[in-house]
């Protein structure tokens, strides 16, 4: 399909949120048996990802509802029960469908109906719902098209009247293509009226809060840099803390229609000040802002408030088996330790994994039985190894029970191996980042900027401290960072006497630091110590997610 490209417009540095012309989009629409998300099935998902116009993939697969469909519906569609015997399940559709979103928006026409069956059957098979935005296109249609213009505001109707290349036919990816045509045709008509961000395309259909109106007055000084900004009380309490690479433009959004969650709509009316640090890079502010939380424990804050009761599955000194654990602890005594976990319900789902990939079902299910039951040299070392160095031979036992889920036509116990197998690899992955992180007592690393704050290229230091942040500088290009980096080595040399086994406590924070470290373009400045890059491609869940797929198609050959 040729791409498409939306009319770009100049933006101001003033503009909210983020451009269109950077925000990636997946227009989704389903098919379905029936209207009622908790009694029905999904029998067909399509959707389009763009970006700027252009469109960046393509996703279409048919689901087997597992109950007939009504002849009105297969009359309407065009989809039989035939063509949908022999498809996926939801339960396996449904997080390649999350994989192929990402860290996208949605949109859909009517989008309570598809974003509510997508959501309800998530529930259902305990997948983890992203919580993306959602746009609108039938809201946002009722806004932009009067009924002078069209008859209905029908995609049939939309797609006509904006000359769609894909007319709709009530098959999911043919009308997933024309909603990406109305909505770019309704982009191009609310741009001159001054919708150039996803926000203000989010909330073209509403109105800001009487609140909002009121407390608007509040941004007015708030400067257009990166930073963090603090929401206060009339008694100085910090009510909740943001950060953003322009603190202006973010902090106007908290007073627009875009901004709808109730947590900041019910703190808006005791707030009386707004407080900013500038930071001279965003990787400063994040860092700022994690530890503001962490110090203040912002009521309207979810994020960041407790990092120091992160969960890990450790592995004992001796002969102690798995279990979990709140305190991440040295590992020279022969422990180990994977996480921090996501939650507390994955320790023994992780537990059985390991001890059943080295011991066997039997063995693990003893173990698992008769609780902290020791463990022999022979096990222990398997497992540390699996918890360190190694996943193969999880990853071999994972595979297997999947091939013979996936052969059996189990293909919903096949997916919650593969999802647990995932977590497994996420939190080792996870421990090996940090654990490297906190055993460098000074890191200064250097990455190219293009454009941003310093309105020119050149490039951005980052000092780090056992896993703490130490300091940062910006350099004009054609200017050697070395001499930068020696003063950043001058400073934040209290950093080291905080540090702490896998940076427990402020995991949050290294994690920042490891992701910029990972960046394109990242060089090592100055280094004490021997820094080891963790080997990521051994912790990839790419590669596991590959197997599965090559294991469920060899299957159902």
């Amino acid at each position: 399909m040729p791409a498409r490209r939306l009319p770009r417009q100049q933006l101001s540095f003033d503009d909210l949120g983020t451009p269109l012309a950077e925000a990636t989009l997946v227009v989704v629409d389903l098919e379905t048996t029936g209207t009622n998300p908790t009694e029905d099935a999904i029998t067909e998902i399509g959707a389009v990802k763009v970006r700027g116009g252009e469109v960046l993939g393509e996703f279409r697969t048919f689901v087997d509802p597992q109950r007939p469909i009504p002849a009105y519906i297969a009359s309407l569609t065009g989809i039989s029960d035939a063509m949908v015997t022999g498809a996926p399940h939801i339960a396996t559709v449904l997080p390649m469908f999350l994989d192929f979103v990402g860290d996208a928006s949605l949109v859909a026409h009517n989008a309570r109906f598809d974003i509510g069956f997508l959501t309800a059957h998530a529930a259902r098979h305990h997948i983890p719902w992203p919580s993306p935005q959602v746009l609108d296109t039938l809201a946002l249609a009722r806004t932009v098209y009067r009924r002078d213009e069209v008859r209905d505001h029908r995609l049939s109707t939309l797609a006509a009247h904006v000359g769609a290349s894909v007319p709709p036919d009530h098959r999911a990816l043919s009308d997933a293509r024309a909603t990406v045509d109305v909505l770019h045709a309704m982009i191009a008509r609310l741009g001159p009226q001054g919708a150039t961000t996803l926000e203000d395309l989010a909330s073209a259909h509403r109105r800001a809060s009487p609140v909002q109106l009121r407390k608007k007055h509040l941004a007015a000084t708030v400067p257009p840099v990166p930073g963090v900004y603090e929401f206060l009380d009339a008694q100085g309490q910090v009510l909740y803390v943001g950060t953003s690479r322009n603190l202006r433009s973010r902090v106007r959004t908290y007073f627009t229609a875009a901004e709808t969650r109730r947590r900041v709509l019910d703190m808006l009316p005791r707030a009386e000040s707004i407080r900013t640090i500038e930071c001279t890079t965003a990787t400063e502010a994040a860092v700022r802002e994690l530890r503001i939380i962490g110090a203040t424990k912002p009521p309207s804050n979810r994020r960041g408030l407790t990092p120091e009761k992160a969960l890990w599955l450790r592995l004992g000194p001796g002969r102690e088996g798995l279990r979990a654990a709140r305190l991440a602890k040295d590992e020279s005594d022969g422990s180990a330790q994977i996480g921090p976990l996501g939650s507390r319900h994955d320790v023994e789902p992780l537990k059985a994994l390991l001890t059943d990939a080295v011991m066997g079902r039997a063995a693990a299910f003893e173990t698992s039985s008769r609780g902290d039951r020791p463990v022999d040299q022979g096990h222990r070392s398997r497992i540390r190894r699996a918890l360190l160095e190694d996943p193969s031979e999880v990853l071999e036992h994972a595979a297997g029970r999947m091939r013979g889920h996936v052969t059996a036509g189990h293909y919903e116990d096949a997916e919650r191996i593969r999802q647990l197998t995932l977590t497994y690899l996420k939190a080792a992955r996870r421990a090996s980042r940090l654990r490297a992180l906190a055993a460098i007592p000074l890191l200064i690393a250097a990455r190219p900027v293009t454009e941003g704050v310093i309105g020119r290229r050149g490039w951005e230091l980052l000092a780090v401290r056992h896993g703490r942040f130490s300091g940062t500088a910006l350099v004009p290009a054609r200017t050697d960072p070395l001499a930068a980096a020696r003063s950043l080595a001058l400073t934040g040399s209290g950093e080291a006497e905080l540090a702490a086994p896998l940076c427990q406590g402020y995991h949050q924070e290294a994690e920042i630091l490891a992701s910029w470290l990972e960046g394109e373009g990242m060089r090592t400045v100055l280094v004490e110590g021997a820094w080891a890059v963790p080997a990521r491609a051994r912790f990839e869940a790419e590669h596991l997610t590959e197997h599965f797929s090559r294991t469920a198609a060899a299957a159902e050959a």
